[in-house]
């Protein structure tokens, strides 16, 4: 055959009896479209990282180790930090170069409140205290739901219909003035008085503006005898009278009316 043809190699037959081989096959597996691990992916077809990934990656850890032990080994002056957060904090707006600055110092008043205290624990205190002195001997004291009553007898502090207090009064509101004095809680003046019709002579029009009166005294003297805080003052004539027992005599009924209650609320005063 001339050179300008090239035979070209036929593919062998398979051998007949190599065509079925003896034993079981080994079957290949199918492909899933699942991503296989490196284990089973040839060396040389796995993508490596770049050499310079690597290294910046060392640097950068080694940085941020750095830094953080200098921080460990650093001391925080807290004094000056201090200084500037507390100008800071006074100042609205920076002062520009050239502004007029304020010359006084904005402030605002502070008032110190005493706290109120339970009414359970100011009776026990209170009971000694009138116990003690011979001027709140006569003073009754009342322990309700929620509020302490002080109940002084008007046929004592004050001179028959008359809404001003006697020596003994006056003496009496000095005393109970330096007790209110240590605690917070609220004072309400309310003035009673009983059913009886009033003297021809009185100068007050009826039992409301005595019991009125009376208890307008009350607060009067306390607050002269140093008691800075607020009084609520209420005139309540004979309109509590029919909560008496009803058991005692009359002529005791009336004594016990005429009074003036100072009760005393958990609540602080000013609220």
């Amino acid at each position: 055959m001339s050179d300008m043809f090239q035979l070209q190699a036929q593919p062998e037959e398979p051998d007949a009896e190599n065509a079925f081989p003896e034993g079981p096959v080994e079957r290949q597996p199918e492909s899933t479209g699942e991503v296989l691990d490196d284990e089973g992916i040839p060396e040389d077809l796995v993508e490596k990282s770049p050499i310079w990934l690597v290294t910046f990656g060392d640097v950068a850890a080694l940085m941020l180790a750095f830094f953080v032990m200098l921080y460990s080994m650093s001391h925080l002056q807290s004094e000056k930090w201090d200084a500037v957060i507390s100008i800071l904090a006074t100042r609205d707006e920076p002062v520009k170069p050239g502004e007029p600055t304020p010359v006084g110092e904005r402030t605002i008043t502070r008032i110190d409140l005493i706290p109120a205290f339970p009414t359970g624990y100011l009776e026990r205190i209170l009971n000694e205290k009138l116990g003690g002195d011979p001027l709140l001997a006569d003073i009754r004291m009342t322990g309700l739901e929620d509020q302490l009553v002080l109940s002084l007898p008007t046929d004592k502090y004050f001179d028959g219909s008359d809404a001003t207090l006697n020596e003994t009064g006056i003496r009496t509101m000095s005393s109970l003035a330096a007790v209110f004095r240590q605690f917070g809680n609220r004072l309400d003046i309310r003035g009673h008085t009983s059913p009886e019709p009033l003297p021809p002579d009185s100068p007050y029009q009826d039992r409301w503006a005595v019991s009125l009166a009376r208890a307008l005294a009350v607060a009067k003297s306390l607050e002269q005898a140093g008691y800075s805080g607020d009084l609520s003052v209420l005139g309540q004539a004979d309109s509590v009278y029919r909560h008496i027992d009803r058991d005692i005599p009359e002529t005791r009924r009336f004594e016990l009316a005429r009074r003036v209650d100072i009760v005393i609320v958990p609540e602080a005063r000013g609220q």
